[in-house]
């Protein structure tokens, strides 16, 4: 079984226990005008499947430290494999937009991501097929969430190009089947949309090169998390990385 067919069967083993979704008590933010030309998208992930990454940082600490230097967080809420909570959204909420990152499969779960003060949310495309990834994608819109649809090659990124509405692809440079990384042909998939849509290109990213990398092939922005769970400092330089690359376009 690869990781995606385990991680859907514990997502419907979870739902019997998911919480009821409180009533929002924070307005919506426009995500996609949260990130500008270009914006860094800093995760807070404490864990994955390849291991723990870092459990010594609190949430509160992770966000007032990097808020200045991104223009998002993406909160992982999927408990086991990446030790998130849901409560963590409303944490990154008070500093800056967020986006809830997990393996969604139902409309429940983006009832929940409205609740805990989500602005976006996560819906991988190879997970729940073409049908089910749209039908959710339009059901967070009618929530006012922006759905980031994510996808890991040329020809599911051009389908969901399709799609209109104000969806951001997110383009993944990890096969979610090996858990591989491969941030070149993420960039080929990027090269594939370019002025078609928003996207994003999560995972890989670690160094200032790739962000004006991305930056320079038109992307919206840019998703860290373990080199930033790792290193807080280094927003700053990916910051600064993305300012430059503007600067020149």
């Amino acid at each position: 079984m690869d990781f995606l067919s385990a991680v859907k069967r514990t997502v419907e083993l979870r739902a019997a226990a998911e919480p009821l979704p409180p009533p929002r008590a924070v307005p919506l933010v426009d995500f996609a005008r949260a990130l500008g030309e270009f914006g860094v998208i800093a995760e807070y992930k404490r864990s994955s499947p390849r291991g723990l990454i870092r459990l010594d940082l609190p949430p509160w600490t992770y966000f007032a430290e990097l808020s200045a230097h991104v223009s998002a967080f993406s909160v992982l809420t999927e408990p086991f494999w990446f030790l998130g909570d849901y409560r963590f959204i409303g944490i990154a909420k008070a500093f800056k937009p967020a986006l809830m990152k997990d393996f969604v499969i139902s409309k429940r779960q983006i009832d929940i991501a409205f609740g805990y003060g989500a602005d976006a949310v996560l819906i991988i495309y190879k997970l729940v097929g073409r049908e089910a990834a749209m039908e959710l994608a339009e059901y967070a819109e009618r929530l006012g969430l922006t759905p980031v649809v994510e996808v890991d090659n040329a020809r599911d990124a051009r389908e969901v190009a399709t799609w209109g509405g104000k969806i951001i692809i997110g383009i993944n440079a990890r096969d979610l089947s090996t858990l591989e990384v491969n941030l070149q042909r993420a960039f080929e998939v990027a090269r594939a949309l370019r002025g078609d849509v928003d996207y994003i290109i999560e995972s890989g990213i670690s160094k200032q090169e790739e962000v004006e990398r991305a930056c320079e092939l038109h992307a919206k922005g840019v998703l860290v998390g373990t080199a930033l769970m790792k290193n807080p400092p280094l927003a700053r330089e990916l910051k600064a990385a993305a300012e430059r690359c503007l600067a020149r376009r």
